[in-house]
């Protein structure tokens, strides 16, 4: 090979090298920047998220469905529900977390550990009690059978939960999750709600709505 040959080949890969090097910077500072950005976005706006799947699925099973729902409990306190989901069996009282970790622990504990992302552990909150305290408030506040209420606390999709449960009224469960867990507790072999039953529970509900226009 000639020395100009040499030269040009050289030159190709010093081209080519100017032009790729740039390129995956690019895309590994990209990938760096998003993530970080895409959870901060996430942890800002997760209820809207969560708000998204519960809505899809309530319209494609033709379900009522209350947001921020807010009721008095007795003469000087008020509870909020996230959201309240009208099934065809059950009524669903949903509950929103975003955590950034993963959740161990037993349904009975008053505390459940959290592990953040760094493996740092801590005690947290039980959101089983939390939901379990709604389900009962608002059942005695409504006159509605509390066995008719499953209450569900729901979870960002990157938390991993490992809570020992073997409850078929209460749940913690990811985002993603949440449509199946829906459709398996409706396949559930009891009867359904009768529609006028189901529509007078809505409204009575509705109607004790202290949320501010």
């Amino acid at each position: 090979m000639t020395k100009l040959g040499i030269l040009t080949k050289l030159t190709n890969i010093q081209l080519a090298f100017v032009i790729i090097v740039p390129i995956v910077l690019v895309l590994f500072l990209g990938i760096c920047i998003y993530f970080p950005v895409s959870r901060f976005y996430h942890k800002k706006n997760f209820q809207i998220h969560y708000y998204k799947r519960i809505y899809r699925v309530a319209l494609d099973n033709d379900y009522y469905l209350i947001n921020q729902f807010v009721f008095k409990i007795d003469s000087a306190k008020v509870a909020s529900v996230d959201h309240i989901l009208f099934g065809n069996k059950y009524i669903y009282v949903l509950s929103s977390k975003y955590y950034q970790g993963d959740l161990v622990g037993k349904y009975q504990d008053k505390s459940l550990i959290f592990i953040s992302h760094r493996g740092k552990k801590c005690y947290t909150d039980n959101p089983y009690n939390q939901v379990k305290f709604l389900a009962s408030k608002l059942s005695s506040s409504t006159g509605i059978d509390a066995s008719l209420m499953i209450g569900i606390v729901l979870v960002n999709d990157d938390c991993k939960v490992a809570v020992q449960s073997d409850s078929k009224q209460f749940y913690i469960i990811q985002r993603k999750r949440f449509a199946a867990l829906i459709k398996a507790i409706e396949s559930r072999p009891v009867e359904e709600i009768n529609q006028n039953q189901l529509a007078k529970a809505v409204q009575s509900i509705a109607k004790q709505n202290k949320r501010k226009k």
